[in-house]
Order: structure tokens, then sequence, then C-alpha cells
């Protein structure tokens, strides 16, 4: 509930009583459980981090099959996860500063996972770009948080969103094919 109500209202306008009435509980009573509400707004950030992981599964070898789970993993979640994909866009300087480095470092992780596929299937290209080119095809994945109502009504938005995902990253081959 603080997930909506943190996207419904805004952050800053919500306050901790108000999460406490709509979790049936006092404000009060959810200072036994977070020290205030920046730890209930990283605590849904590391909920999210955990559910993206969960989505992405174990590493694989193959590269391209990494790239491929990951780019569905990536769909589903941002479907999943849009409000607080959104919350998070507006509202990440709300984090500690504890809470904002850890959520960072498990973030460059996971684009570590897409890098590194990137650098087995284009040996030629730098890390920098290929870190470059990960956060250029998660930010559009990304993206949907942005989606008018309307967008996300379309039958099979996962698979549509992986595949435009997926073909993204075949500009790297075609890249390779031009400078040949």
């Amino acid at each position: 509930m603080a997930e909506r109500l943190f996207y419904e209202r805004g952050y800053g306008a919500v306050p901790v009583d108000l999460i406490g009435a709509e979790a049936g509980v006092t404000g009060p009573a959810i200072y036994s459980h977070f020290r205030g509400k920046a730890d209930i707004l990283a605590a849904l950030f590391d909920e999210a981090m955990d559910r993206m992981l969960t989505l992405a599964g174990p590493v694989r070898d193959a590269p391209r099959e990494e790239l491929e789970q990951l780019a569905r993993a990536h769909a589903a979640f941002v479907l999943e996860k849009r409000e607080l994909l959104t919350v998070y866009s507006r509202e990440d300087r709300a984090l500690s500063e504890d809470a904002r480095r850890r959520f960072r470092r498990r973030q460059r992780d996971y684009i570590e996972r897409w890098v590194d596929a990137l650098a087995e299937l284009h040996p030629d290209r730098s890390r920098d770009e290929l870190t470059s080119v990960a956060h250029a095809v998660t930010g559009m994945l990304m993206s949907v948080t942005g989606f008018p109502r309307e967008a996300l009504k379309t039958d099979g938005l996962p698979d549509l969103l992986a595949e435009l995902a997926l073909g993204a990253l075949t500009t790297l081959d075609l890249l390779n094919v031009r400078s040949a």
C-alpha cells in the first residue's frame, strides 16, 4: 500500500500515519518495523530488485540466451512494477545515502550481467560502450513508466517489449558489418 500511495500522491505527500491507516495499524506502529518513511521506500526498492533478479534467474552460459532471458525478465518486471518504477524515477533522492548506495550497487551488478553477455558476443567493443548499450536497452524498457494507459493494453506487451529490446541489441551486429 505504501507503493500505491507514493505513486498516487508522491513520496513527500504521504505521511507515515496514512501508510499505517492503509495497513490497518496506527502510524506509530509502523515505527516498530521501520525507522521512518525513507526505510519503507528502501524496502520497496530492495523488494523490487529482488523480484527483478528472481525473474532474471541464474546466469546462463550462452550469451544470446542470457540476453534473451534478461530482456524478457526486464520487460515482465517493468510492467509488473510499473508504479514502483515511476516512484523510483521521481523519488530516488528520498532514499538514505546508505540505501541509495546499496541499491545502485545492486543495479550495477545487474547491468554487468548484460555487459558480460554483450562482451562475449562483441569482444571488439569496449566495456564502456557495452555498458552504454545495456543502459540504453534497459532504459528503453523502463520507459514503460511513462506510457499512457492505452499503450499498456496491447496484447502480448511483455513479449513485444522484449523483442524490441533484443532488436535494439542487433544494431551492434549491423554496426560491425558496416565497419568491416
